[in-house]
């Protein structure tokens, strides 16, 4: 699939929001100390929206597991339908069922980019073989190998398209400015993609300051103390109504 096709898949599901599908991506040695950094923002006046906190979001192992865990359950939900249809006489029961089936769809398709993209970058290919399953593998790399890269790929890809910028703005020749600025627009498209898969596989989003630490293969995001203070309450207010229905249904249970 091409470059366009990604972006125009990430873009329709509405997950396009900034990074790239890149074959030449460097290969991960040491993770960053700030995973993903967001623009420099003006100093809050109230101390306490300072975003200087650490909420771990996930681990780089759980992180592939959940994303696979979905796309299961997305090829599951497919089939399931599938057989449903079949089973319905009712044509408005088929519509909807049709219309179900093919947001899933959708979805599978977009999950499957998005781990092409993190997982599947670089020209390395290397194998491995079970004996005991008498299968051949081939290792793409570990999760934190994998989100060391993609980051370093986006990265990339942000340097990139400043140079390139910088090189059409200072080009006189009208043909070569031309290509400048189809690169620009080519590497442009291709970090959408990146920040796209970003998102859905580790929750990284561009607006928001993340940091990355290698010793416990650890992703967390930079909150205040007023955005952790609200955190924990919604925590709080989520057990509460957990224990709430648990109490009315357990005479129900009896």
């Amino acid at each position: 699939m091409s470059i366009r096709k990604y972006l125009g898949l990430l873009v329709t599901t509405g997950l396009a929001g900034g990074l790239a599908y890149c074959q030449d991506a460097p290969k991960a040695e040491a993770a960053p100390a700030a995973a993903v950094a967001a623009p420099a923002a003006d100093k809050p006046a109230d101390e306490k929206d300072v975003r200087n906190k650490l909420l771990p979001l996930t681990d780089m192992e759980t992180a592939f597991k959940k994303t696979w865990a979905r796309r299961v359950a997305l090829a599951r939900q497919v089939d399931d339908l599938e057989k449903k249809l079949k089973d319905t006489a009712d044509e408005e029961q088929k519509k909807e069922i049709r219309k179900t089936i093919g947001e899933a769809r959708k979805g599978l398709q977009t999950l499957g980019v998005a781990m092409d993209v993190i997982f599947g970058i670089g020209r390395t290919r290397s194998y491995e073989y079970d004996e005991v399953k008498s299968t051949i593998y081939l290792r793409v790399a570990t999760a934190e190998e994998a989100f060391v890269r993609a980051v370093k790929t986006r990265d990339a890809y942000a340097k990139a398209i400043v140079d390139q910028k910088a090189a059409a703005e200072k080009e006189a020749d009208a043909e070569k400015k031309k290509q400048l600025e189809k690169s620009v627009e080519e590497l442009t498209k291709g970090g959408q993609i990146m920040a796209a898969a970003l998102q859905l596989v580790y929750g990284v989003t561009p607006s928001r300051e993340f940091s990355y630490n290698p010793k416990n293969s650890t992703l967390y995001l930079k909150v205040s103390e007023n955005e952790m203070a609200k955190l924990k309450e919604q925590v709080e207010k989520l057990q509460e109504e957990r224990k709430a229905k648990e109490a009315a249904a357990a005479p129900a249970a009896q």
